[in-house]
């Protein structure tokens, strides 16, 4: 029978790992997951009703993975909170069915939490792979932010607001079971695929929050996961505005430095002209202009933390071009630019 002192130096961690037709990558992440040199770990695999070889791979583990199937496709979020509901475990980690982790990830993030009874959340830093899985980058994170923390909620919401969601990095969350109880389940159906860092500053308002500077875990890229077909040729604001206007309106102005602020505006502005581009290249020149009225060199110029001079040079382009006929040539130009192709329609 296992101890107080053993709960206590060495409590149970749920990894729950959601996946749907994940079959091109599960076993490279599962693989990554079963070798985690933490003993003391319970790994929960939630299908979402996959209708490729998914299960068979899970079944390749045995005992090893809990296999949990839906009968109906949960989506994202409502797949990860029934895996949450499901974990036993004092802490629970949600990792990614397509990324890579390295062995000792869930021991420095248990032992986080248990040297840091404050922090209600842990992250760490992730290193960028392709779809071969080539290292190409790193994660750096900004200074306000450095040192391992625990951070405030303070910190927290000027760190966003200054530099966006460069330092919490959903797919190697561990968080207190406590904390999940106590803050309510991921809300994607008002939130979308913004409904992690929506979790992550509710989380940051009650509690505080971790950052192991270490990188130890492979965040997969440019192969067509959920996150990256959501940002092409994105036509509308991007969550994290929203949920940050959500803090600041309920108190949070009050904790936001004059420079987070500017900073804050300078990115929704680039924002605006980055789904302008988008309605440009899909040629809706109208939705386009009326886009960039709200917003203003004014904007752009405001803060140090985006490339100023460039953007405010694409918003006049932009103004001009949309003031003309759209020109195809033109599009697909923005079109490669950022987003790898020519736009077919």
């Amino acid at each position: 029978m296992e101890s107080e002192s053993d709960k206590k130096n060495n409590p149970l961690v749920s990894v729950v790992v959601p996946v749907y037709n994940g079959e091109s990558y599960l076993k490279q992440s599962l693989d990554s997951i079963v070798a985690q040199t933490y003993q003391n770990i319970e790994i929960l695999v939630m299908d979402d009703a996959s209708t490729d070889t998914t299960p068979a791979i899970i079944e390749s583990y045995g005992d090893r993975v809990a296999h949990h199937r839906n009968d109906t496709n949960l989506g994202q979020f409502g797949n990860v909170n029934k895996g949450i509901g499901m974990a036993n475990g004092e802490f629970v980690c949600v990792y990614h069915a397509d990324d890579i982790y390295k062995p000792e990830i869930v021991e420095r993030e248990a032992q986080y939490l248990i040297n840091n009874p404050s922090a209600g959340a842990v992250f760490c830093l992730d290193i960028f792979i392709d779809a071969e899985g080539n290292v190409y980058n790193q994660l750096e994170i900004p200074d306000m932010v450095s040192g391992g923390g625990p951070f405030n909620y303070q910190t927290i919401l000027n760190a966003l607001l200054t530099y966006k969601n460069v330092f919490l990095i959903g797919p190697t969350s561990m968080v207190r079971q406590s904390v999940y109880k106590d803050v309510g389940p991921y809300n994607g159906e008002v939130y979308g695929i913004a409904g992690d860092l929506e979790m992550w500053a509710r989380i940051a308002r009650k509690h505080d929050i971790g950052i192991i500077e270490e990188h130890l875990h492979y965040y997969r890229h440019n192969h067509g996961n959920l996150t990256q077909n959501y940002f092409r040729l994105r036509t509308e604001i991007a969550g994290h505005f929203r949920i940050l206007e959500e803090h600041l309106e309920s108190g949070g102005l009050k904790l936001a430095t004059n420079e987070s602020i500017k900073a804050h505006h300078a990115h929704l502005a680039e924002d605006k002209l980055m789904v302008a581009i988008n309605y440009y290249i899909k040629g809706e020149l109208n939705n386009a202009r009326e886009l960039l009225s709200t917003t203003g060199i004014a904007e752009l110029i405001r803060s140090p933390q985006i490339q100023r001079v460039r953007l405010s040079v694409l918003y006049i382009l932009l103004i001009i071009l949309c003031r003309l006929p759209r020109i195809r040539y033109v599009a697909n130009l923005f079109n490669k630019r950022w987003h790898g192709g020519e736009f077919s329609h």
